[in-house]
């Protein structure tokens, strides 16, 4: 499988199928998650550069699971001692190894990262790795959260020639409320206070936006439907209890929606969608690339299924997210979107048909027919 997915990711074949990437396609052909779609490309890449790994592979004296662990530190020097590790060690034993190993220096420097996922229950994970010098940043950053949330008056503090507020501001104004304002004086927020100092910050940036509503993900969205039900797009396992909260809490933007999830029609009097639109279809389809098994949630451009060349208006109705490696697949005629009354299908290459209802996630139904192609079937 990984050989075949090698040829087929050194072929660039991923286009004529109807995807950006390999991974893409792995994504919306074999229902793989994104994370094992770009797993598997990863490692079947690796395959043709390291062959005396992928020999030791097909042997079957080197497994899966090891050549994803020796393959960060892989470099053509060390590749030949990493494998004789790989197949004369156990896995756990082989952790250990490499462990030293990089403590040798030769696994590079850990790389920086944050990372968020929506937990079960509508709870958001959040763990994050800096380098020391992003970690200076991060850390001043908290501390001004933290004043932040305390109500210290950031804008009345001293500031430097480049305008960031400086140590002996913070620690001036500290002192005159005899450290009252701030549960961690003047020095770093720790422990408990790190979550007010966080939640400073976020607040610092939600309240000094940057066209929030051009920026997906940028603002609070909840929707409202008509049968008297609410909820998060972004998070639909937010509880109920929750939602109430927030509420009652936070800054928020409330959108009404009806039972298609069409919140505004503005007709052909322009061409580009409007703040209020792009807000209402990044909700509608949560904040993510509409093209099935995409799951970009930058770069979104507005696409007109009916194009507005031809006609097409520039309503809800009318017009899907796509990023823009999706939406070039669309302009060059590689995959087909064809709207249905409230159904969306995506007409892949190959066949493989797609089909959203009423802005539900695309499902696979390679049968399903439009009622336009259905009255051409029809016998004159």
């Amino acid at each position: 499988m990984l050989r075949s997915i090698a040829r087929f990711d050194k072929h660039g074949l991923a286009r004529r199928f109807g995807a950006s990437t390999t991974a893409r396609w792995l994504v919306h052909r074999l229902g793989l998650s994104e994370t094992t779609a770009h797993e598997y490309v990863k490692v079947a890449r690796a395959m043709l550069i390291f062959l005396h790994m992928a020999e030791a592979f097909a042997e079957g004296s080197l497994n899966y699971s090891k050549v994803r662990l020796i393959l960060p530190h892989l470099t053509r020097e060390s590749e030949c001692a990493l494998v004789e590790m790989g197949v004369e060690m156990g896995y756990h034993e082989l952790e250990i190894a490499l462990l030293r190993w990089r403590k040798r220096g030769e696994g590079g420097e850990d790389e920086s990262y944050v990372r968020l996922k929506v937990r079960r229950g509508g709870r958001v994970r959040m763990w994050a790795d800096f380098s020391p010098a992003e970690g200076a940043q991060v850390m001043a950053a908290m501390k001004l959260g933290e004043l932040a949330y305390h109500d210290v008056d950031l804008d009345a503090l001293e500031r430097d020639d480049d305008g960031r507020v400086t140590d002996a501001a913070v620690d001036a104004e500290l002192r005159e409320r005899e450290s009252t304002a701030s549960p961690s004086g003047f020095g770093l927020p720790l422990g408990k206070a790190l979550l007010g100092s966080f939640m400073g910050m976020v607040n610092i940036v939600r309240t000094q936006p940057r066209s929030s509503l051009r920026t997906p993900g940028a603002h609070v969205n909840i929707v409202m439907t008509t049968d008297g039900r609410a909820y998060l797009p972004n998070n639909l396992g937010a509880p109920s209890d929750a939602l109430k909260n927030f509420l009652s809490n936070a800054e928020y933007r409330v959108s009404r929606v009806d039972e298609k999830g069409l919140v505004l029609n503005t007709g052909r009097s322009q061409r580009l969608a409007t703040n209020g639109q792009i807000n209402a279809l990044m909700m509608m389809w949560h904040g993510t690339c509409a093209m099935p098994g995409c799951t970009h949630t930058r770069f979104i451009e507005m696409h007109h299924v009916t194009e507005w060349s031809e006609g097409g208006p520039t309503d809800l109705d009318n017009l899907l997210p796509l990023c823009s490696a999706c939406h070039s697949l669309v302009s060059e005629g590689l995959v087909r979107i064809i709207k249905d009354f409230g159904d969306v299908h995506f007409l892949m290459p190959g066949g493989a048909r797609f089909v959203s209802r009423d802005h539900s996630l695309p499902v696979r139904c390679d049968d399903a027919i439009t009622l336009e192609e259905f009255e051409t079937l029809q016998p004159v």
